[in-house]
This record gives structure tokens, C-alpha cells and sequence, in this order.
């Protein structure tokens, strides 16, 4: 796929979300990693015999693509240099649930920061599947988030916290001049509902309606993995932040959020206000993850309180 005679146009044949992102939040070690992937593909190709084809045309952070390895249909992942390699947690996640739920690790490469993992087919995500009856989703979710729920791993090595994340953001936005009544609200809500040790378990991480998808081995089943510990009610907040997005035009949004709210506080014994407030902190922390990494795509609104109603 990649010779060394296209390596000076690799990257204009890249996703621009992807070349985009990478650039803003890498600089000079994403234009280094975008150089050298070329080669690091091909590397790939011969340490795990297989041929790696175009990327998906909706990649954002990381070079994803199909591959045919010995007959059979897989995907490669390589991620840039960034400050915090999540690669790794997401193969140690992956490998921990052993195809339980989620797609099977197949292969892990540190150096390369590459994985090689099982692909669902057919691969269709949930706003795919679920287009005509968009509440319908929520039950499958419902279903996946319970098939991958682990207890926090006794090695926490590659693995992120939420208290990580949490703290980092309230250590840093008082410097800035990011809304700080959301921010302060945001993490008063998360030190008060983090609490609930009966509650925390090792985590997807991105729990959103696109990294659930159907495959022939399952009716849905997880992709993409963060690997974090922390409170249920975060991955259940991820899924409803995306939900939200995806319905944010339709004219029944505030119906179809109460009921999802219900169902999700209902299969994993919360109250709606717990899953409300766990829904209003991720929003904000979403937002701030923007104004510092990505400003182009910060949202000034920040966390629509009017929608969570908390």
C-alpha cells in the first residue's frame, strides 16, 4: 500500500479530520509520524503477513484501515505520537475481555504504537442500525455495557482513571479563562458521585453509539475501548452526550432523553439525577478537551444545561 515513492503524498491521501487533528494536536511529532507511517505500514505487512488497504474514510485520531491477514478480515490501528499513548490502554482493555462483548485483540506492537484487532461484520453502528427508531438503541447498549463491565485490573499499568482525567482538568482550566461556574459545578458533581466504590469498574472509556457495532458473532458489540476505572456512570454519560447529538434536531429531543435516562438509571440502579449529573460533568469535561487541545472545535455552550436539567 504505502512504497517509498508515495511517501511525499501519503498524507494528502489521508482523511483531512484525521490530518487535521493530528496536526493541531501534535505539531512537529505528528508531521514526523505522519512521514514515517508509510514505512511503519509496511513493517506491519511483513512482522504480521498481511496487506493493509485504504484507511476508513471517518478516522479522526488514529491511521485505521482493513487488512487481510491469512484469509481472514481484520483491521490495523496506529496512533500518533501523543502525549498520552491510549493505544496501549485500548489493547490491554481489549485483551482483558478476551472477544467478551467487544472485538478481539489479535496482535499488539508497543513500539509502533500499532494494534491488529478482530472487525465486526458487518460492522453496522447503532445510529446505522437504528436510523427509523432511534430510542431503539438504547436496549442493545444497555446489553453491550453489561457484557464488558470488568472489576478495576489489580496491574493498572496503561490504564487511566478517571480521577486522572478529573483532577488534571480541575488543576488546569483555573489558569484559563474557560466558564469556571460550568467547570465547578462539573467537578463538584463528579468528587460527590465518584464515591460509590459498588459503582466503579474498568471502563470502555468512548462508549458512543458508533463504537457500538453489529457483528455476526453477537448482535452488537464494542469497539474502539479507552480502558479507564472509574464510575459507571460515565460510559452511560458518553452514550447520552452522542445520543443527544445524533437527535439534537429532533423536534421529540427532550421525550427520547428522559427515556433513555430512565432506562440506563434503571438497568444499572441509579437514580435519573445521579445519570443526569454524571451526563452534565463528562459534557463539560468533553468541552474543556476541546479548548485546550482542539479550539476550533470548542463549544462555548459548554454543557447545555438546559437539556440535563441539573
Amino acid at each position: 500500500m504505502a512504497s517509498s515513492s508515495t511517501r511525499t503524498s501519503f498524507k494528502d491521501s489521508l482523511p483531512q479530520e484525521l490530518v487535521t487533528n493530528v496536526t493541531a494536536m501534535c505539531g512537529r511529532r505528528g508531521e514526523k509520524w505522519f512521514h514515517q507511517l508509510p514505512e511503519t505500514i509496511c513493517e506491519l505487512e511483513v512482522k504480521w503477513s498481511l496487506k493493509v488497504g485504504e484507511p476508513f474514510p471517518g478516522i479522526e485520531f488514529n491511521f485505521v484501515a482493513p487488512v487481510i491477514n491469512d484469509g481472514t478480515h481484520a483491521v490495523v490501528k496506529i496512533a500518533p505520537s501523543f502525549k498520552t499513548i491510549e493505544i496501549h490502554g485500548e489493547a490491554k482493555y481489549l485483551r482483558t475481555l478476551d472477544g467478551s462483548g467487544a472485538v478481539r485483540l489479535l496482535a499488539e506492537d508497543r513500539e509502533a504504537r500499532a494494534i491488529l484487532i478482530e472487525r465486526a461484520i458487518p460492522g453496522r453502528s447503532l445510529v446505522e442500525s437504528f436510523s427509523n427508531d432511534p430510542l431503539a438503541s438504547v436496549a442493545p447498549a444497555i446489553e453491550v455495557l453489561r457484557s464488558i463491565l470488568r472489576p478495576p485490573p489489580s496491574d493498572m499499568t496503561d490504564v487511566s482513571t478517571l480521577d486522572g482525567w478529573f483532577n488534571n482538568f480541575l488543576h488546569r482550566f483555573r489558569k484559563t479563562d474557560f466558564p469556571g461556574e460550568c467547570a465547578e459545578k462539573s467537578f463538584e458533581m463528579y468528587e460527590r458521585l465518584s464515591k460509590q466504590q459498588r459503582n466503579t469498574f474498568y471502563l470502555h472509556g468512548d462508549f458512543h453509539l458508533a463504537n457500538i457495532v453489529s457483528s455476526d458473532r453477537a448482535s452488537f458489540i464494542a469497539i474502539d475501548p479507552k480502558g479507564v476505572v472509574g464510575h459507571i456512570g460515565y460510559d452511560i454519560a458518553v452514550f447520552l452526550i452522542n445520543f443527544f447529538r445524533w437527535q439534537q434536531k429532533n423536534l421529540n429531543l427532550a421525550e427520547l432523553l428522559t427515556e433513555a435516562i430512565r432506562q440506563f438509571a434503571d438497568a444499572f440502579k441509579l437514580t435519573e439525577r445521579a445519570v443526569r449529573e454524571w451526563t452534565f460533568a463528562h459534557m463539560v469535561i468533553g468541552a474543556w478537551w476541546n479548548f485546550e487541545d482542539m479550539p476550533e472545535h470548542y463549544d462555548p455552550d459548554v454543557a447545555m444545561q438546559d437539556i440535563w436539567g441539573v
